[in-house]
């Protein structure tokens, strides 16, 4: 019986032709202080570059963090820029000419407390120029993006200026970082940006949250303006508690924005918003579970549907988890994964990568409070990854919201230029997240017709044991490893069947 069960197995292989699968990693990065990724971008050589902020190196404390990785992570250089206070980067883009270009906020150079940051690198993160941009107050950059013209746009938001305690603040730039315009939106409220893209007719979109305009406490604010920052409208979406807006891309036919939602009781879900190119809402989802949920980031995917990256309470393994949906056009959940350990592991930043996966960076907190690591994660196209648990997340239709009035004020066109510190840190780069691959039974990297075999052979030649075992164990946590799970891999590889699902613990 077995012996037929072998040959009708075989030919199987055989018969269906064998195709690549994305080979998986998840790499940590930083020293013996806390180190935390913000952003991350696929870069023109297929490596990655993320930028964050770090406890361990640099002049001060914290510093501006930019890595350089391969396209498997290994660390190609690290840079540190800041002086001997508190200095964050929070959104990097790699640029026309190789080079980055950094946005995040100063506490050591500048006019105020704290002042926007905009730091331009050649291709080896060495400092071209840096700029800080602000008044006597708080002001910090959370999003950049170079523009047509060569220049920059800048969002975050700033106490210096505008009409309220805090104003969206956004800051168009030339190619050096000189300053064209300035413009704050907002109320009498706090009023904040996190988020900026510019659009296809030369303007730009922002998104953040609002407490001056709306319907609760806090409002997504979604904010879309001429290409000289003058408003061409203003939405709010939201309901009585607290709605938050922290990512928005351009669409065909509109926009996206993911953030966060607890309007519906005292826990937060990921919030997630499709309008049209007016700000409409076309349709508006939640998902989460029982606990918090949060969304940081959204991008559109290559088959129309979106990926939304955060953290949950609700799901996984910690505290906190990183939280990955991916979602169909409708915002129909196709898959959520959660992924971290016992402690707070976040993902503040995903993007789809050229090979049809997703690259997700974040932190990983090993030992409690204030020992976290840059965590950065290479995720194939179903959101495979090392240990992790494929969970349900909810989805709820929401009613259209309202729009706030079209505020704007004009913020002075301040600049001034801070010294071109930076400091090289140690290229420190640690593989302590990924310790198996759920279906990697040979420990390859790779999940193919090779874990088929090893499988047939443990079961049926006396062949090695899969270590640990339970990597074996693709179909869903039964406890033994079998001619289930080999059949299950074969549906998997072969006929478009689900992913391996392990249990991380039997």
């Amino acid at each position: 019986m077995y012996k037929k069960t072998l040959m009708v197995l075989l030919f199987v292989f055989w018969a269906v032709p064998a195709f690549a699968q994305e080979t998986l990693w998840s790499r940590t990065y930083g020293g013996i202080h806390n180190d935390c990724g913000r952003s991350v971008q696929q870069t023109a050589d297929g490596g990655y570059i993320v930028a964050g902020y770090t406890h361990s190196f640099g002049g001060g404390g914290p510093d501006v963090y930019l890595i350089k990785t391969n396209s498997t992570g290994d660390t190609l250089w690290t840079r540190t820029y800041g002086g001997s206070n508190s200095d964050a980067g929070f959104s990097v883009q790699q640029t026309t000419d190789g080079g980055y270009i950094v946005a995040g906020k100063t506490n050591s150079f500048g006019a105020g407390s704290d002042d926007v940051y905009l730091i331009k690198t050649d291709a080896n993160g060495d400092i071209v120029w840096n700029r800080t941009y602000g008044g006597g107050s708080w002001d910090k950059g959370f999003s950049v993006q170079q523009t047509t013209d060569g220049g920059y746009i800048v969002a975050g938001w700033t106490w210096s200026f505008g009409e309220g305690e805090c104003d969206v603040y956004l800051i168009k730039t030339n190619s050096t970082g000189d300053t064209l315009w300035t413009r704050t939106y907002g109320g009498s409220d706090y009023d904040r940006g996190y988020c900026v893209q510019q659009t296809t007719d030369g303007g730009y979109i922002v998104a953040g949250y609002t407490r001056s305009f709306g319907e609760g406490g806090r409002d997504v604010y979604l904010i879309k303006t001429y290409p000289n920052g003058d408003i061409v409208w203003t939405r709010t979406y939201g309901w009585s508690g607290n709605d938050e807006g922290y990512s928005v891309q351009q669409i065909p036919g509109g926009y996206i924005v993911a953030g966060l939602t607890n309007s519906f009781g005292e826990d937060c879900d990921v919030f997630l918003i499709k309008t049209n190119s007016v700000g409409s809402t076309i349709w508006s989802n939640i998902y989460g579970g029982s606990d918090s949920d949060y969304g940081y980031s959204v991008q559109q995917t290559t088959d129309g549907g979106y990926i939304v990256a955060g953290y949950t309470r609700s799901f996984g393994a910690g505290s906190d988890d990183v939280y990955l949906i991916k979602t169909n056009s409708g915002g129909y959940t196709q898959w959520t994964r959660s992924y971290g350990g016992s402690y707070e592991d976040w993902g503040w930043s995903v993007q789809q990568t050229t090979d049809g996966g997703y690259i997700v960076a974040g932190f990983a907190e090993y030992f409690g409070a204030y020992d976290e690591d840059v965590m950065l994660t290479k995720l194939d196209s179903l959101g495979n990854t090392c240990i992790g648990e494929f969970v349900q997340s909810t989805r709820e239709p929401v009613p259209f919201p309202g729009s706030s009035a079209a505020t704007e004020v004009t913020s002075p066109p301040t600049i001034v230029t801070s010294p071109a510190t930076i400091v090289t840190s140690p290229p420190t780069e640690v593989d302590t997240v990924c310790w198996w691959v759920c279906g990697d039974v040979t420990g390859d990297g790779v999940i193919d017709i090779g874990d088929v075999v090893y499988l047939i052979n443990y079961l049926y030649k006396n062949g090695p044991a899969p270590d640990p075992l339970e990597v074996g164990d693709v179909n869903a946590c039964d406890a033994v490893v079998d001619l289930g799970d080999v059949v299950y891999l074969i549906n998997y590889l072969f006929r478009n069947g689900p992913p391996p699902y392990c249990c991380p613990a039997w």
